[in-house]
């Protein structure tokens, strides 16, 4: 029988390329302890326009459920490329979804979970504020909504089926 010399070679590649997505998605950085993939816009917007822009191309604003992820999202924003961000004059602040929008004594993540107890949120605002993470300080900071701070949306990631997902912009340079 005549061997097909490009036969391996195409299942080689789509073996490599199927591997690739069921990771994490062009420009995402993937935490598999936490089945998430992470991708930091360069963009700022307010938190409601980044909690809009993540939801519309199918992720949703970042939200750490653990000390662990926690500690990820953290290194994450440590490690931004500052230069890059676009629209924003404080650029250390970046978005979460986590806010006090329904009651100002309450801090809730973008999934209605309480999360004063959970030892991420150690502010006490007089007034509403939406929370981030910044590069200099550990832990949650809240601030006014309405500025424009760059974001970090997250998709889950099932390792046995490749995500669907829509393709972000890159940050502008």
């Amino acid at each position: 029988p005549k061997y097909n010399i490009h036969r391996p070679v195409v299942l080689i590649a789509l073996a490599v390329s199927v591997c690739v997505q069921s990771e994490a998605p062009r420009g995402y950085v993937l935490n598999k302890a936490a089945g998430k993939a992470y991708k930091v816009m360069y963009q700022a917007q307010s938190w409601t326009r980044a909690k809009v822009e993540c939801e519309a191309n199918g992720a949703t604003l970042a939200v750490p459920k653990s000390p662990e992820e926690f500690e990820f999202l953290q290194r994450l924003v440590r490690g931004l490329y500052y230069p890059h961000v676009v629209g924003s004059w404080y650029k250390l602040l970046v978005w979460l979804g986590i806010s006090n929008l329904e009651d100002y004594t309450v801090w809730k993540n973008i999934d209605g979970e309480n999360i004063n107890k959970t030892g991420f949120s150690n502010n006490d605002p007089k007034e509403p504020h939406c929370a981030g993470m910044d590069a200099v300080n550990n832990g949650l900071r809240d601030y006014w909504c309405h500025l424009r701070q760059p974001y970090i949306c997250q998709l889950q990631v099932n390792p046995s089926e490749p995500p669907t997902y829509n393709q972000f912009n890159e940050p502008s340079s």
